[in-house]
C-alpha cells in the first residue's frame, strides 16, 4: 500500500510524465473500448454466421459477448418504455381504416385520370363511327328513287301485326326505262322482329286472280268473270298500287310496302359484289340460252355473250347470266321451278353480300339504292338499313303460293293456261308459315 501511495502524485504537484509502457497500455485499452471506431472494424473484420473464427482477436469473443449484453438490456429498456407507451397511447377506433400511404392516393388519382381519358377517347370513337356511318346511309338514301303511295282501293286484310313488316319485291321484265311491264318476280319479304325470322314468300305468276275494282272488260261492273286475270298482268294494268290491292283482296295478307326492280337494276346489283356462286345442271345451263339471247339483245351485247357450255356446283356467274338463271322457265316443273331458283338467287346474293369488306359492301348499298323504286318513306327506310345486319342473321323461311295441293290448271277468258287458286287454303298457309 505504501508503494502505491508513494506513487501518487502529491495535492497541488504537477504529474509525473507517463512512461511509454503506460500510454501504450491507455491507447490499447481505449482502442477496444470503443468497439464501433474506424480502427477496430479494420482490425477485426465482421464475417457471416457460418463463417466466425475469432482467431485472430482473442479477446473478442469475450468482448463481444459483454457488448451484446449490454444491448440486450438496452432494447429490453427500450422494449419496456415502448410497451409503457403502447399502454397509455389512445386508439381511436371510431376513425376509418385507411390503407396505404399518402402517395397511393396520388397514384390511384393518377390512374383514374388515365382511364377517364381513354373512357373519352373510345367515346370520341363511337361518336365518329356513328357519324361516318349516318353520313354512309345518308348518302345512300339520297340514290334511291322514292314514289308517292297512290290510290288503294283495297286494304282490310285481315292477316297482319305489328311485329310483321310486309315488303312486296317486284321484279318486272321491262325493257325499256318507264316501261310497266309484266312482273315476273313477285317476292313478299315478311319481316317478323318479334321471332326473328324472314319468310320470302313467292307468288305464282300465273295465279288466276280477282283485280279488285277494276273493270277490266270494260263492261261497267267491276268482279265479274271478266275481270280476272294473271297475277303478274296486275302490275300491268294499275302498277304497283293494284298488284299490292290484288294481293290483298285475294290471299287476305296486308301488304302496304313496295321494292321494285327491273332487268337492268338486277344486272347491275348481282355485278357490284363481282357475281354470285349458283349449283347449275347442264340442262339449265342449255336452257339459259334462250332468255340470255333477249338479254344480249337489249344490253347491246355480241349474241352468244356469257353463254354456258356446261353446268356445274358453285358455278360463279355475273349479272347477266344470273338474270337468265331466274327467268329460266322452261326447265324442270315450269314456273314452280322458276319461283325457286329466284329465291336461290336472292339467297346468294344476300350471302355474296355479306361477305365483302367495306368496300364491298358500300359498293353493293351503292348499287342497290341507285337501281330500286318504292314507297318505303326515307324514315322507313333508313330505320331498315340500321336494323340490316341483324335481319340478315334471322331465320329465313322459303315459301310458295300455291302450295303443291293448293291449285288446279284452268283456262282463262283469253284461252290462256292459268292456274285455279284455293284461296281458303293458300290465306292459311299464310297464316300458319309468317303469323304463327
Amino acid at each position: 500500500m505504501s508503494d502505491l501511495n508513494d506513487r501518487r502524485p502529491a495535492e497541488g504537484s504537477e504529474p509525473e510524465e507517463k512512461d511509454s509502457y503506460e500510454l501504450a497500455y491507455e491507447q490499447q485499452l481505449k482502442r477496444f473500448s470503443e468497439p464501433d471506431s474506424e480502427e477496430f472494424t479494420q482490425a477485426v473484420p465482421v464475417r457471416n454466421i457460418s463463417g466466425r473464427n475469432y482467431d485472430e482477436h482473442p479477446n473478442r469473443s469475450r468482448r463481444s459477448g459483454e457488448r451484446s449484453g449490454e444491448r440486450s438490456k438496452k432494447k429490453k429498456g427500450r422494449g419496456k418504455k415502448d410497451m409503457k407507451r403502447s399502454q397509455t397511447a389512445h386508439i381511436d377506433r371510431s376513425e376509418p381504416l385507411r390503407f396505404g400511404a399518402s402517395h397511393g392516393g396520388e397514384a390511384a388519382k393518377k390512374k383514374h385520370s388515365v382511364l377517364g381519358r381513354v373512357l373519352l377517347i373510345l367515346f370520341i370513337l363511337i361518336l365518329l363511327a356513328v357519324l361516318f356511318v349516318n353520313i354512309m346511309i345518308i348518302r345512300y338514301l339520297s340514290k334511291v328513287t322514292y314514289r308517292e303511295t297512290g290510290k288503294r282501293s283495297f286494304t282490310t286484310a285481315s292477316l297482319h301485326s305489328d311485329n310483321v313488316q310486309n315488303i312486296l319485291l317486284i321484279g318486272s321484265d321491262a325493257r325499256e326505262e318507264g316501261e310497266r311491264g309484266r312482273t315476273d318476280s313477285i317476292i313478299l319479304l315478311s319481316i317478323d322482329s318479334k321471332k326473328d325470322r324472314t319468310t320470302m314468300t313467292s307468288f305464282m305468276r300465273d295465279c288466276y286472280v280477282t283485280l279488285p275494282e277494276y273493270d277490266l272488260d270494260g263492261d261497267g261492273a267491276c268482279y265479274g268473270e271478266g275481270d280476272r286475270c294473271k297475277l303478274n298482268a296486275a302490275y300491268v294494268y294499275g302498277g304497283a298500287e293494284l298488284l299490292m290491292d290484288t294481293i290483298e283482296y285475294n290471299f287476305d295478307v296486308a301488304v302496304d310496302r313496295y321494292i321494285y326492280i327491273d332487268f337492268y337494276s338486277f344486272i347491275d346489283i348481282v355485278d357490284s359484289v363481282g357475281g354470285i356462286e349458283l349449283d347449275i345442271t347442264d340442262e339449265e345451263a342449255i336452257g339459259m340460252k334462250a332468255p340470255m339471247y333477249e338479254q344480249n339483245k337489249y344490253l347491246g351485247n355480241p349474241q352468244g355473250t356469257d353463254y354456258l357450255s356446261c353446268g356445274g356446283n358453285g358455278i360463279m356467274v355475273n349479272g347477266n347470266q344470273a338474270l337468265g338463271y331466274a327467268r329460266l322457265r322452261y326447265v324442270g316443273n315450269a314456273d314452280f321451278m322458276r319461283t325457286e331458283r329466284q329465291r336461290t338467287v336472292i339467297n346468294s346474293l344476300l350471302k355474296k353480300a355479306g361477305t365483302l369488306s367495306i368496300f364491298g359492301k358500300d359498293k353493293f348499298a351503292s348499287a342497290v339504292a341507285s337501281n330500286i323504286e318504292t314507297n318505303l318513306s326515307k324514315w322507313e327506310l333508313y330505320k331498315l338499313i340500321i336494323r340490316s345486319p341483324w335481319i340478315l342473321k334471322y331465320e329465313t323461311k322459303e315459301l310458295r303460293i300455291p302450295g303443291d295441293d293448293e291449285f288446279g290448271f284452268g283456262t282463262a277468258a283469253d284461252k290462256s293456261s292459268v292456274l285455279m287458286i284455293n284461296f281458303t287454303s293458300c290465306i292459311e298457309t299464310l297464316n300458319r308459315e309468317i303469323y304463327e
